[in-house]
């Protein structure tokens, strides 16, 4: 069995996700570059370490989750479209940028860049636009792990309200597993919580589809109301059989703190710098948004340089140098968990490897942090080329099965409810500028319950009111979505995060009107909701044994 002799073993577990962001009637919207920028800079250049690491080691050993919303959008052909058409704009400004900084000091990072983003679209090409497929072929040869997420990602415990709530909660999970088997092949064994929110009742859910186990926030192991002799170096079980992983605070840590974290170095590249802003409008208005709004290109010379140095004052950035860089800090970050391993593994005294398990945002590696997929590139050559290494990587499940072909006998605990994030008990999500949030959702959620329970016959017997309930569902689902309290919360983009919960509430509230006064809609008014409806392969015929059960 690999690496069954280490003291310990690095669980890397990345989460993909997106809010489904469908807007036919633009051109481009603006909160689609999102998705554009994600494939661009994460999801393939990824995609490409993890090929490189199979190649020539035949094991990658990295656990991957994609959200519902986000395999929804990257396996739609409308997404395909704008996607590829994004990334043959951005190989086209590189073209010109190789031209304009030809004998200045920013040919370099442009050829640099130019090089990067004509290998992505060439890949993007190569498999007919359908990135995920790459991965499956990945996992079905056992070299990464694929699990999966809520389909809106929702934060599952705000909604253990009432019997409306409990159904739609349980229509997320349904359809989060029958979406992934569809496209996959495979049942997912694992499963993301948004925002690792979770509360004891979800086992129960869980365990009812088949998912074997899930990761919390470190304290929601802790802090259980059992002993925890392992703290988070050992995965658990609850009572109902769902085992539970607490993420690791040190190597949390380390990638993820803006202050004492790999990505703040000062050599590495200014994520704020960007040529989209700074050149003349008549150059760049064909790589910007349409409307002239300025936006990200990719095109970014200029590296963090130091604490509080202004954007004006950045140096250039040297892709050599922070690769390099990236080397040291991959060798770093191995050292630390040896060390850590090192100690742990001799004072718990389990005989078998611990579980370091290393989370983060999938979109972190590459999109926030530019030499992120390299730095995990580095990791992962690292542990396979130096044999003396006191710590592996695994999937999650290779290292479950260490675990049970050496007869580990779980301890038993019911976690404690928790988040990650700011505070780590759900403030994120529910505080005073989004709290009216919930309200609206429960509210709805009973009256759209309500109605189909005693319209059930016509609802059976016509296909407009088949459609319009799957329609209500969508919308219902839609308005859960985590995204939108969180970017009113931090600021980000507050106004869209108030304008798409609305959107959403307000389609709900015209659909319970229609069910409550027998009235027809015409699907043509809400023709956006009703392709969405379709993406997401919402069916009455398939839910009603959950919503009726």
């Amino acid at each position: 069995m690999r690496n069954i002799d280490k003291k310990g073993i690095i669980l890397f577990v990345l989460h993909s996700h997106l809010p489904l962001l469908y807007y036919p009637e633009y051109r481009e919207s603006l909160e689609e570059r999102w998705l554009y920028e994600a494939v661009r800079e994460s999801y393939i250049p990824l995609l490409l370490v993890f090929e490189e690491i199979y190649t020539k080691y035949r094991y990658v050993g990295i656990t991957i989750s994609f959200s519902g919303s986000l395999l929804t959008m990257l396996t739609n052909d409308f997404f395909k479209e704008r996607i590829h058409r994004h990334l043959k704009k951005t190989v086209e400004l590189g073209e010109k940028e190789i031209q304009r900084t030809k004998n200045t000091l920013f040919y370099k990072n442009a050829e640099f860049l130019y090089n990067r983003f004509s290998t992505i679209l060439k890949k993007f090409e190569d498999l007919n636009g359908d990135i995920l497929k790459a991965y499956r072929d990945l996992a079905q040869k056992g070299a990464i792990q694929i699990i999966t997420s809520n389909l809106t990602h929702c934060i599952s415990p705000f909604y253990f309200v009432d019997q409306a709530s409990l159904k739609l909660l349980e229509v997320q999970f349904y359809k989060a597993v029958s979406n992934f088997v569809d496209y996959f092949g495979f049942q997912p064994e694992g499963i993301w919580l948004p925002e690792c929110a979770y509360l004891p009742q979800l086992d129960k859910i869980l365990k009812k589809y088949n998912i074997k186990y899930t990761f919390l926030e470190g304290h929601g192991i802790i802090f259980s109301r059992d002993v925890c002799k392992y703290g988070t170096f050992m995965p658990y079980i609850t009572r109902d059989g769902l085992i539970v992983f607490g993420r690791d605070f040190e190597s949390s840590k380390q990638v993820w703190s803006a202050k004492e974290g790999y990505p703040g170095d000062f050599w590495y590249r200014e994520f704020y710098k960007d040529i989209g802003y700074d050149l003349d409008y008549e150059y760049i208005k064909e790589y910007i948004h349409e409307s002239g709004v300025r936006v990200d290109t990719g095109y970014k010379y200029y590296r963090i340089t130091g604490v509080d140095v202004p954007l004006s004052s950045k140096e250039i950035y040297d892709p050599d140098f922070a690769m390099k860089k990236s080397f040291e800090h991959a060798a770093n970050f191995i050292f630390n968990r040896e060390r850590q391993s090192e100690y742990w593994h001799d004072n718990l005294k389990t005989g078998l490897p611990l579980s370091i398990v290393a989370m983060y945002d999938t979109e972190l590696f590459g999109h926030w942090w530019f030499e992120g997929p390299t730095f995990l590139k580095n990791i992962l050559q690292l542990l396979q080329e130096e044999p003396r290494y006191l710590v592996g990587v695994l999937t999650v499940s290779d290292y479950l099965k260490i675990l049970e072909n050496n007869n580990f006998k779980f301890e038993v605990i019911e976690p404690n409810s928790s988040t990650w994030g700011w505070k780590g008990y759900f403030e994120y999500w529910l505080n005073g500028s989004v709290d009216y949030m919930y309200r609206h959702i429960h509210v709805n959620t009973r009256s759209f319950f309500d109605m189909i329970y005693r319209k059930r016959e016509q609802i059976e017997n016509n296909e407009k009111y088949r459609n319009i309930v799957e329609i209500g569902i969508t919308e219902l689902l839609q308005a859960q979505c985590s995204d939108w309290p969180f970017i009113v919360f931090t600021g980000q983009v507050s106004q869209y995060g108030h304008t798409r919960f609305k959107e959403h509430i307000l389609n709900i509230m015209k659909i319970n009107r229609a069910l409550a006064n027998d009235q027809e809609i015409n699907i043509q008014e809400i023709k956006k909701s009703y392709d969405i409806s379709k993406m997401y392969k919402i069916e009455y015929s398939k839910l009603a044994n959950i919503i009726y059960e």
